[in-house]
């Protein structure tokens, strides 16, 4: 590479002559010509136009080693535009309102409406006041229209704010000369970017530097296999394509809308798809409009044919009562037809994850939150998830010499006084060069571990020992090459559990000061039984090196078992010199290797595992760990979080087929596991295929799986889960990508409560299908009685609509927005197949309809059965000798005056109906956490103001047709003695009797107990299977057509 000199984006000349300048004029290339690059990924024409890569990063003012510095980062983007693809206008509000409108119910109330109106006004009765009941109706319309709109934007709102979070990555660049973590959006052109296994590209760009990079660009080019890329043949870059082996820098030269993936992006939409839940309630919702216009029909029938015998259907003004009718029919079929149901999925589903973010908990896929009520198997990682990820190296053994840290006094200072420079020397290039982690002082001042804390745990040992593995790092640059002094390196893999780096000792030697020979050094760290294999000498405590007996490896072998036992992750460190012209084999190289170092690294059980183990207990749902820990690690871990009993041993777990190790169970056959699976908790020493078999097993017997992961080769196993858990600080970004959702701080009690929001939002959807059940059922059930005795309904069209807006809008977002109740990990998971309606549910639903259906009943026909009950006052009754006329006018007011206090107690216990249906089952206490729903609250109370406001406001109460009397009415009140609207005594009674059903419940919970779901028939989990089936196979479908549609696109776009 050629000689750097950092130079700056604009000269001094430049502002003196021009005064002002644009940023693009500082580069020599434009927007286009960078572009190009990638695009057309042709290596000659490269040359061509840009000679070199090391001219590219010359020309483009950046740096391989020092980067860009921030005071540059503003211009670059003002020049080639920023890495972020801007999502589309959100939908205007005017359009939300055509899409509420776009119902054929409500097309057809406002056409009878507006017939209605135009009858009452211009053919019949034009004098008086008749139309006040269609212009009212088109009000409500008009509002129900609004609250549906306004819940839509909210709702679009609120998702475009969580996948804006969702789609945000961080990055490596290299920054005023240190490697820094930001953000994917701040990623700019001539950004020198950091890659590593799992890392997701973040922009086009071409390659600096590399060792053994591959990539896969599946994604985009269609090509399966994975893309060796290197300087010299093949160093152009795709974003967004995975980096799935080795190492590298590259440049950026395009980001945002100008990349390929940018370009592709812009002419993608994503669709939204339904839910299960959502889907189960479409068809129940179904159902209901069916029943709800069966009813209308049987309504609208009764009242035809009651009017057919009695009136005379041929004059002009009864016209207007046939319009009424029909207007009355298509009302009940709007309160009828639920269409609350999918937005209380919606908003129970946006309300959760917003939750769930403040829980550290990121859902990227809708249809997750919902699965995560019914896992009843947990498969989780043990580094970070169960532990702190604060890894410490608190044991050693350096020689023959064991250490054992003693209270807060550092072991490393004991090992400086014991062990030979020259015997760490070793362990301090091991752990500096084979390491990528970094300690830096955060806010607080405090030194912390940035990136794999276990390297970082050895950093502090060498720290400790008084080593600045910084040097070591600098040692390793050889002019503008930022790993010049290395050779050669061999990645960590599952499989392999080590890595080794190949280093150049003259280099090396030169830069560092330290001395090493002009010879190849393979050092080499990793898991520490398959480490001793490899290790034919030790070096001992004064430095010289002897070969490693029989009786040592024994005494290691023990050492590393008491390690173990104390749940300390064992390591081996060593190395050995090789000639400079050794064949860069792996297995050769790591071989006969001379063993520096045996280390016991302690990871703390996060303080809140314990109880989030019990709580999964508790809930029936089983946790597995799966970790690559070996089994006496495994097993001891195991037994601190309470996922093993205390007192058992390991030939005890493997015995009882709690505990295995990924060998052995890779032996088994898929019968053999099948028959482990209700005992098998613990699986040491896994590969990622061990995972994947596990879940696709526990899948394969019906079982709700959520499974963890953070390497790239987790991703697998994340797919195949029904919620793949990606953890995101160690988590890469291939694991992310695979993931539905991630764990933000990686805890594994964030999972448990990623649980019980999960089990919310079907609890919540299945409280307000409570509530809307025992309104529908008596607003229908009242309409057609009320038309069949007494040939009308007693609550008209727009009491119906108000109903309609209590019931869906407003119910919706009382209940859908409750938070986990103390109980909800206090039954099993949800079966998948079970029944939206619970057994508890539907006692509830007929307590509360029967209760309504009674009390109305004998409000409707106060004194028929001649028990003294009354609600209209005595000043509507007649008194001495009246005419005809005024007997008519005062019957006319009395049935108003009681339908009125039908409408206001059917108003009022759906207010204490709502707190009812706060809870699903045997509970008792409907008032537990409701201080925390502010959004329950603020419906409660507006429901009840705007009821006294509609009950007591002259002209409202005239709009809603309730009672009005006196001279404020707007329709003139021919009896002066009448009330001017209901008596206090009538409100007592409404809200009382309302009241009342708060009292029947308590006591139908009581005596009547149900059980928490319905049995499940194997018919219909054979038959959900199925469809969970085809939904995998159209989801499988669809990725692959979005595939070949990316594949075209990036054909034409490099075109």
């Amino acid at each position: 590479m050629a000689e750097f000199e950092k130079q700056p984006l604009v000269s001094n000349q430049q502002v003196e002559a021009h005064g002002v300048y644009s940023a693009a004029s500082a580069f020599p290339y434009d927007v286009a010509q960078l572009q190009s690059i990638v695009r057309t990924r042709k290596l000659d024409e490269f040359k061509k136009n840009f000679q070199s890569v090391d001219n590219l990063v010359e020309k483009m003012k950046s740096h391989p080693v020092h980067g860009l510095s921030s005071s540059e980062i503003q211009m670059r983007k003002e020049a080639f535009g920023i890495n972020k693809i801007e999502p589309p206008p959100p939908t205007p509000f005017w359009r939300l309102m055509l899409d509420a409108l776009n119902d054929t119910t409500m097309i057809i109330l406002i056409i009878a409406s507006v017939v209605s109106m135009i009858l009452t006004t211009t053919v019949i009765k034009p004098k008086e006041l008749e139309w006040i009941d269609s212009v009212a109706i088109l009000v409500a319309v008009v509002v129900v229209v609004m609250v549906t709109s306004c819940n839509d934007y909210s709702k679009e709102k609120q998702f475009r704010a969580l996948n804006a979070q969702k789609d945000d990555k961080t990055m490596k660049v290299i920054r005023n000369g240190s490697q820094q973590e930001i953000s994917v959006y701040e990623v700019v052109v001539g950004d020198i970017v950091v890659l590593g296994v799992g890392d997701q590209i973040a922009a086009d760009g071409i390659l600096i530097a590399s060792n053994d990079m591959k990539v896969d660009e599946s994604g985009m080019t269609g090509e399966s296999d994975e893309i060796k890329k290197s300087v010299e043949k093949n160093p152009f870059l795709i974003g967004s394509c995975l980096v799935t082996g080795g190492s590298g820098l590259f440049i950026v030269t395009a980001v945002g809308k100008n990349s390929i993936y940018g370009d592709i992006l812009l002419t993608l939409q994503e669709n939204d798809e339904e839910t299960p839940l959502q889907a189960k309630l479409d068809e129940l919702a179904k159902i209901i409009g069916y029943v709800g216009i069966g009813s209308a029909s049987m309504t609208f029938l009764v009242l035809i044919i009651e009017f057919f015998f009695k009136q005379d259907f041929h004059k002009a003004e009864n016209y207007v009562i046939w319009v009424n009718y029909f207007i009355l029919a298509i009302t009940i079929i709007v309160v009828a037809v639920p269409e609350g149901l999918p937005l209380a999925v919606t908003i129970s589903l946006a309300y959760s994850m917003k939750q769930m973010i403040k829980d550290q908990c990121l859902v990227r896929k809708l249809e997750s939150c919902e699965t995560m009520g019914s896992v009843s198997n947990i498969c989780t990682d043990k580094t970070g998830t169960l532990t702190l990820n604060q890894m410490r190296v608190v044991r050693a053994r350096f020689g023959k010499t064991s250490f054992i840290q003693q209270g807060t006094t550092p072991l490393g200072k004991d090992v400086k006084e014991k062990v030979n420079e020259d015997t760490r020397k070793y362990y301090n290039l091991i752990s500096s060069v084979c390491s990528t982690a970094e300690i830096k002082p955060d806010s607080s001042g405090k030194r912390v571990v940035v990136g794999n804390k276990t390297e970082g745990g050895m950093l502090l040992l060498s720290e400790e020992m008084g080593c600045d593995y910084v040097t070591y790092r600098k040692a390793l640059v050889v002019g503008n090459q930022p790993e010049g002094a290395i050779h050669h390196k061999f990645d960590f893999s599952s499989e392999r559990k080590r890595m080794s780096v190949v280093l150049k000792g003259k280099e090396f030697s030169a830069n560092s000061g330290i001395k090493l020979d002009d010879k190849l050094y393979v050092l080499a760290k990793g898991a520490s039984e398959m480490m001793l294999d490899k290790c034919t000498k030790i070096q001992l405590e004064d430095g010289s090196i002897v070969s490693l007996t029989s009786q040592d490896k024994t005494q290691i072998e023990k050492e590393i078992l008491t390690f173990a036992e104390a749940s300390l992750r064992t390591l081996i460190l060593a190395y050995k010199e090789a000639d400079m012209n050794t064949s860069l084999e792996a297995d050769a190289l790591e071989s006969d290797l001379i063993l520096s170092a045996l280390v016991g690294i302690q990871d703390p059980l996060r303080p809140a595992v314990k109880q989030a183990v019990a709580d999964c207990h508790h809930a029936s749902i089983t946790v597995r760990m799966v970790t690559g820990d070996n089994i006496i690690t495994a097993v001891a871990i195991s037994k601190d979080a309470g996922i093993l009993p205390q007192g058992l041993n390991v030939d005890q777990a493997i015995a009882e087929k709690r505990a295995i190790t990924g060998p052995e169970f890779a032996k088994l056959t898929d019968q053999e596991v099948d028959a482990m699976l209700p005992t098998l908790v613990c699986m040491a020493r896994s590969a990622p295929k061990d995972k994947y078999r596990l879940v696709c097993r526990l899948k394969a017997n019906n079982m709700v799986v959520a499974a963890t992961g953070d390497g790239s080769n987790d991703a697998p196993q994340l797919k195949a889960a029904n919620v793949g858990l990606a953890m995101g600080i160690a988590g890469t970004e291939v694991a992310k990508e695979a993931s539905d959702m991630i764990i933000m701080n990686d805890a594994f009690d964030t999972i448990v409560k990623a649980i019980a929001w999960g089990r919310t939002v079907t609890a919540n959807v299945r409280k307000f299908l409570q509530f809307q059940l025992s309104v529908n059922v008596v607003a229908l059930l009242i309409a057609f009685l009320g038309a069949a005795v007494v040939e009308e309904s007693p609550l008209t069209s727009i009491q119906l609509l108000y109903v309609n807006l209590i019931m869906d809008s407003l119910g919706s977002l009382a209940l859908a927005t409750e938070g986990p109740a103390k109980n909800v990990l206090d039954c099993p998971p949800i079966h998948r197949s079970a029944s939206i309606i619970a057994p508890g549910m539907l006692r509830n639903v007929i307590i509360s309809g029967a209760y309504q259906i009674i009390v109305i009943l004998c409000m409707m026909f106060e004194g028929a059965c001649g028990n003294g009950f009354t609600v209209v006052p005595d000043s509507l009754y007649p008194v001495g000798l009246v005419d005809a006329e005024t007997i008519k006018h005062f019957k006319e007011l009395r049935q108003t005056y009681r339908y009125t206090v039908v409408y206001n107690f059917f108003i009022m216990v759906q207010i204490f109906n709502e707190f009812n249906s706060r809870r699903l089952n045997n509970e008792v206490n409907i008032f537990e956490g409701i201080t925390k729903n502010f959004m329950f609250c603020g419906v409660i109370i507006s429901t009840a103001v705007f009821q006294v406001i509609i009950m007591l406001v002259p002209g409202i109460r005239d709009v809603f047709g309730v009672y009005s009397c006196g001279p404020s009415a707007l329709k003139p009140c021919k009896i002066l003695t009448a009330p001017n609207s209901i008596s206090g005594a009538s409100w007592a009674v409404s809200i009382c009797m309302a009241a009342g059903i708060m009292i029947v419940h308590l006591l139908g919970r009581a005596f009547i107990k149900t059980d928490k779901e319905f049995p499940v028939s194997e018919k219909r989990v054979a038959k959900d299977m199925e469809k969970i089936r085809k939904r995998e196979q159209a989801q499988r479908e669809k990725e692959e057509e979005e595939l070949i549609n990316r594949k075209k696109n990036f054909t034409d776009v490099a075109k």
